[in-house]
């Protein structure tokens, strides 16, 4: 049972994942990006470059900082909960039975 809940936390954290699209605003404020994924130092220095009138965008890679930052935890989380689940079953067979 642990080792379904690891399932529900990475699938978690592929949301989280999805949607960070920080390289799509880029684009789309006409911010030329050459890797898809950017990482969060990246984003920090567009950041940094952008004028003051750019509030919302900021606002929006600031927010997908945070989306990367999350995404990161829950998959550490998945990966704990998988070790974790696969120890527990080690130990007690009853699920294991089941099947």
């Amino acid at each position: 049972m642990v080792i379904l809940a690891s399932v529900f936390v990475f699938i978690i954290a592929a949301v989280f994942k999805l949607i960070d699209n920080s390289a799509g605003l880029l684009i789309a404020s006409g911010i030329s990006v050459s890797p898809f994924y950017l990482s969060e130092t990246i984003i920090k220095e567009e950041i940094q470059k952008l004028e003051a009138d750019n509030a919302i965008l900021k606002r929006k890679l600031k927010r997908n900082i945070m989306f990367q930052k999350l995404h990161k935890l829950f998959v550490a989380l998945a990966i704990i909960t998988l070790i974790v689940g696969i120890v527990y079953e080690g130990y007690h067979k009853e699920l294991s039975l089941l099947f």
